[in-house]
C-alpha cells in the first residue's frame, strides 16, 4: 500500500512561520514534523512507498521538504516520490497522485500536520473488514489547552481542572484516511466543475448511499494537529509522548 502525505497548501494557520518555511517543516526537538511522520510510515510493513505532495513549483516551499529527505531514502528503506501541489484543494492534490496509485486497490492518506502513533496495521485491517470506500481515523478524547472550572448551583467555583482530557459528544476527525482508489473518480468528476476540491466536504460528505464510510477509533492514543510552532510549545508534553509511542530512531 502507498501512503500519500499531503504537505502542500498555503499554511494559513502557521503564519508568520509559513511565510518562510512550509508547515510540515515546523520543528519538534530539532526535527521537522514531517520527519516523524515519514519515519513512522517507513517502519510500517503495510506501506511500500511514500508519496509526498508539496509545492515544488519554482521556489515553492515544498523544495525544502524534498531537500531535507535527499539522501535519506537508504536509511528509511522506503521509496519517496514527490508530486507538485497546484493548490487545487486536498481532493485535487490527491488526484495528482492518480498515476502512482492506480494499480493499488487502496491507499493511505496522512495530512502532514497530524502527529499520532495510531496502529496502522489495525487501521488497514478495520478498513478491509468493512469493505468500504473509505475509513477515517477519529478520536473521542481531546486534551484541552486551557483550564476548566466546576461551578455549584449559585455559580461559585469549587474546583479547577488544569488542561483536562475531555470526552467529546461527537468524535473528532483526524486527517488520516484509508481510501479505495474509486474515490479518485469522484474527485475527477468534481474538479471539472470547480477549481478547488476539498476532500471532506466536496467528496466524502457527498458519497452516494452505496459508498459507505467508516470511522476508526484511535482509542487511548494521543493526537496533535501541528498547526504552528506555538501549538508545539503548548503541547510539548503530549507531543513527546506521541514520539515515544512512535518508537522511531
Amino acid at each position: 500500500m502507498k501512503a500519500v502525505i499531503l504537505a502542500g497548501g498555503h499554511g494559513t494557520r502557521g503564519k508568520p512561520f509559513t511565510d518562510y518555511w512550509p508547515k510540515p517543516m515546523i520543528p519538534i526537538n530539532d526535527r521537522p514534523t514531517i520527519d516523524y511522520i515519514v519515519r513512522y510510515l517507513s517502519k510500517s510493513p503495510e506501506i511500500d512507498e511514500i508519496i509526498i505532495i508539496c509545492n515544488l513549483d519554482n521556489d515553492g516551499h515544498g523544495n525544502q521538504i524534498k531537500n531535507y529527505f535527499e539522501g535519506k531514502e537508504s536509511l528509511l528503506k522506503k521509496k519517496i516520490t514527490y508530486i507538485d501541489d497546484k493548490f487545487e484543494g486536498t481532493g485535487g492534490a490527491l488526484l495528482r497522485a492518480k498515476d502512482l496509485i492506480k494499480n493499488d486497490d487502496e491507499f493511505l492518506v496522512w495530512f502532514s500536520d497530524n502527529l499520532c502513533a495510531l496502529d496502522i496495521g489495525s487501521l488497514v485491517k478495520f478498513y478491509r473488514n468493512n469493505r468500504s470506500i473509505g475509513c477515517i481515523a477519529v478520536t473521542k478524547r481531546r486534551k484541552e489547552e486551557s483550564g476548566f472550572v466546576k461551578l455549584d448551583g449559585n455559580g461559585a467555583i469549587h474546583e479547577f481542572k488544569e488542561k483536562p482530557t475531555v470526552e467529546l459528544n461527537e468524535p473528532e476527525c483526524l486527517a488520516i484516511y484509508i481510501l479505495n482508489k474509486r474515490i479518485l473518480d469522484y474527485i475527477e468528476k468534481e474538479i471539472k466543475q470547480k477549481p478547488s476540491v476539498n476532500l471532506s466536504f466536496d467528496i466524502l460528505q457527498k458519497m452516494p448511499p452505496n459508498e459507505k464510510l467508516f470511522a476508526f477509533d484511535i482509542g487511548d492514543n494521543d493526537w496533535v494537529d501541528i498547526e504552528s510552532p506555538i501549538k508545539v510549545e503548548r503541547n510539548i508534553d503530549v507531543i513527546r509522548k506521541i514520539i515515544e509511542q512512535m518508537d522511531i530512531n
